[in-house]
């Protein structure tokens, strides 16, 4: 008996250990998997894409959680298979989405198969109180989008690239209640001169206010929008351009031009709308008998008597091509003098600068060459920007040896020299630059491009001073947080083994501290390989 209670003893005993045991692997195989799982959401870690409803036809990319960005702001981003922006699959579709504070990806709408733009609108895609922001998505031909704050963007046209080329393309009122753009014809980036439909739209309810045909140039205030309209031969030849001036209610063409003789055409045109109303026109024109140089045309137009004088003239050593802007206007903040860029015939989209004082139409250089402009096919170098204010305008300005520095015009003040910030070496490349939203810096990645080493560089504009914030590989864009404090911006990784390719994260960085925080790593790697190489491209910082 005493035999048999024994052995029942025991293998109870024995049962109870079992479940210990089971027990004990059930709680250490739960803490390794919570610590697993938290450890692959920290900062710089692979992201993990992970698959939606299947019906809702989108992925989720979802990403480590930024430690600097603020809860209340979000990215949007372009998300695509690829190494990266221009390397992107073209089989497959990418995403639009928004990236929030705490680092999670909101999918939006995909980015069709086989687009090779996603880009910003323009100089200056933000609204100038910086509740509506402009971007296109497509090929040369794709769909014009608009977010307000911080809600899904928008389709509002399907346009031509052209549009958000920059360079007066795309254009709000100052007070940000309109914005207007040249709604471009197929093709428009080869024709004799570039030219669409005007259409104007109300920021508030993004419904169509006003449209007009045949404008290859425009301007806009709070109160009204000037254009060019061109009207062409029976050879296609602008013989005939219309200057009028939309009030919001009804039109009135105050000016017609028409060339000098009937063996000469107009071939550009840009115009601005003045303090006192009245307008500054400067046209590109050119004759196939005689002297067959371009030139550039001078006027000025008082809307009031419905007059235009030709105030100056002269031959130009470059033509306007229809793909670069070239023919700009850019007035200071007072009013007080306007800066013209002329074609100087070194390359399709580089010019020199002249300033003119309103008061009398006078005339000075302020830049013989090689700045460069904005052009429909993108270039290694930034094209121009002008900061909120108004009274910064940066150019980035090369050479025939290719030594590229960046220059910066205080527009409110002609007597101080620009401020000059070099690239590096040469060849190399300042390939971004932004204004902070205060005004206060410009940013930009200056130093290698494709991946190489550069820097993220500040310039303090009240100083003049420029400074480090980090050394990286950063790509061709960037977007700054609408505090002016961080950056967002692609840092290319490149690995020990030569033989694999490099690969795209998305960080964020501290214009202050330096401090960097990567949100999103593009690829994994295995076996010392790079595969499933992904990346988040951000396109703008909006505030909620």
């Amino acid at each position: 008996m005493s035999v048999a209670v024994m052995s029942n003893t025991r293998n109870t005993f024995s049962g109870r250990l079992f479940i210990l045991l089971c027990l004990l692997v059930f709680l250490i195989g739960g803490f390794v998997f919570f610590s697993t799982a938290i450890s692959q959401s920290t900062i710089g870690d692979a992201p993990q894409i992970i698959a939606s409803d299947p019906a809702a036809g989108n992925d989720s990319f979802r990403v480590a959680a930024p430690i600097q960005a603020g809860t209340g702001d979000q990215l949007l981003v372009w998300a695509a298979s690829g190494a990266g922006p221009g390397q992107h699959s073209a089989s497959e579709p990418g995403q639009l989405a928004f990236m929030d504070g705490t680092g999670v990806t909101e999918p939006i709408t995909d980015v069709p198969q086989g687009a090779s733009r996603v880009q910003v609108c323009g100089d200056n895609p933000t609204s100038p109180d910086g509740q509506v922001f402009a971007f296109y998505t497509g090929s040369d031909a794709g769909k014009l989008y608009v977010m307000k704050g911080a809600s899904a963007p928008t389709p509002l046209a399907d346009v031509n690239a052209l549009v958000c080329t920059g360079g007066g393309t795309f254009r709000y009122s100052p007070n940000s209640a309109r914005m207007a753009y040249i709604a471009y014809e197929p093709g428009a980036q080869q024709s004799e001169f570039p030219d669409g439909f005007l259409k104007v739209y109300g920021t508030a309810d993004l419904a169509e206010q006003y449209t007009y045909e045949n404008v290859t140039a425009f301007d806009i205030n709070n109160d009204s929008v000037a254009f060019v309209s061109f009207f062409t031969n029976d050879k296609n030849e602008a013989d005939e351009a219309a200057v009028i001036v939309w009030n919001g209610s009804a039109e009135l063409e105050v000016a017609t031009l028409n060339p000098t003789s009937e063996d000469c055409k107009f071939t550009s045109a840009s115009i601005a709308i003045l303090p006192d109303s009245k307008l500054l026109l400067v046209m590109g024109h050119r004759c196939t008998r005689g002297d067959t140089r371009t030139a550039w045309q001078l006027y000025s137009v008082d809307p009031s008597n419905r007059s235009a004088t030709l105030a100056a003239s002269d031959f130009q050593t470059g033509q306007f091509a229809s793909f670069a802007r070239t023919n700009n206007i850019y007035l200071s903040p007072d009013g007080a003098r306007a800066y013209i860029t002329i074609p100087d015939g070194i390359t399709a989209n580089t010019v020199g600068i002249k300033t003119i004082s309103l008061a009398d139409l006078s005339l000075t250089d302020s830049l013989d060459r090689l700045a460069v402009m904005a052009t429909y096919s993108g270039g290694p170098n930034a094209f121009p920007r002008r900061s909120p204010d108004g009274r910064w305008l940066a150019m980035v300005v090369t050479s025939p040896s290719d030594e590229n520095e960046v220059h910066i015009w205080n527009l409110a003040d002609p007597s101080v020299a620009p401020i000059v910030v070099e690239a590096g070496s040469s060849g190399d490349t300042i390939s971004a630059m932004e204004f902070t939203r205060d005004s206060s810096r410009l940013i930009m990645v200056a130093g290698g491009s494709d991946s190489a080493n550069n820097s993220l560089i500040g310039v303090e504009l009240s100083t003049g001073s420029d400074f480090r914030i980090a050394r990286g590989r950063f790509g061709a864009g960037l977007t700054i947080s609408p505090d002016s404090a961080e950056v967002a911006v692609i840092d290319w990784q490149v690995l020990e083994d030569p033989k694999e390719p490099p690969y795209a994260n998305t960080v964020i960085v501290n214009i202050g501290s330096s401090e960097i925080a990567t949100v999103f790593t593009g690829a994994e790697i295995v076996d010392g390989k790079v595969t499933n190489q992904q990346f988040v491209s951000p396109l703008a910082w909006a505030k909620r």
